[in-house]
């Protein structure tokens, strides 16, 4: 009998934890961050690629992340796509600002751990610190 009592614990403990993780996710997807299968975050923003990138610059400084040189990719002579290494104590973050159209950028934020775990929390507070830089611009 006190091992059906360990199993229905255990099982109302695990319950609990995956409202947690669903709590967490539909807050993510409110904001309009998704992930894909890999953990990575990504949003795509309805502004101006340029407006996106000062926007991201501002959340990087504000959450005291430091970043390496950007770099740009060109096709036809203007920017389509900046990619970033970005890094804080114990993780990496790499971010890629794509132009999707003249008023549509997709941001990606693949933050890891040891380059096996990924920080979803870290990579979504900076989509949504950016999301709330171009909010402060209007």
């Amino acid at each position: 009998m006190r091992g059906l009592g360990a199993v229905i614990l255990v099982g109302v403990l695990m319950l609990q934890g995956c409202v947690i993780v669903a709590v967490g996710v539909v807050a993510a997807a409110a904001a309009g961050v998704t992930y894909t299968l890999t953990g990575v975050a990504e949003k795509t923003f309805n502004e101006p690629f340029d407006s996106v990138g000062d926007a991201l610059q501002k959340a990087l400084i504000s959450l005291d992340i430091k970043t390496g040189n950007p770099r740009n990719i060109e096709k036809g002579g203007r920017v389509v796509k900046t990619e970033i290494e970005a890094f804080t104590r114990d993780t990496t973050i790499k971010i890629d600002i794509e132009r999707v159209g003249d008023t549509a950028t997709k941001v990606t934020v693949d933050a890891s751990r040891n380059y096996l775990m990924r920080d979803k929390d870290t990579a979504t507070q900076i989509l949504n610190q950016t999301t709330d830089n171009l909010s402060k611009k209007s």
